[in-house]
């Protein structure tokens, strides 16, 4: 998701001039930058996935720090359209993805423990 939201930032049209994106252009100022960034990011996690699921033994901190860095970008997503002071959609799902990685930081860090022996 992460991947795709970076794609749409880097499309022709100008997502930024849009009224419920005014608080990233004020936060970020270029949508390209933003755009790079996200591709950059959701390529990273996708490497982590693949290189998780490609070991005998699991690497919960892949996932934590993942699921800590998508959480940090869905709250920034969520702090930049409340910046913009237009509520649409967002409000449903940005915040909703912020938690679901905090259910993803839990379940990453109770396998941790239980590859260690102590869950």
């Amino acid at each position: 998701m992460t991947l795709a939201l970076g794609m749409v930032l880097l499309l022709p049209d100008e997502t930024f001039d849009q009224p419920a994106w005014a608080g990233f252009r004020a936060i970020f100022g270029d949508e390209n930058l933003l755009g790079w960034f996200m591709v950059l990011i959701g390529l990273m996690r996708i490497v982590g996935l693949i290189i998780n699921g490609a070991r005998r033994h699991v690497t919960p901190r892949i996932r934590q720090v993942s699921a800590g860095g998508g959480f940090l970008l869905f709250v920034g997503w969520t702090f930049a359209f409340a910046a913009s002071g237009v509520v649409t959609t967002w409000l449903a799902i940005y915040p909703a993805f912020a938690v679901l990685e905090l259910v993803n930081i839990y379940r990453a860090s109770h396998d941790a423990g239980e590859s260690r022996g102590t869950s």
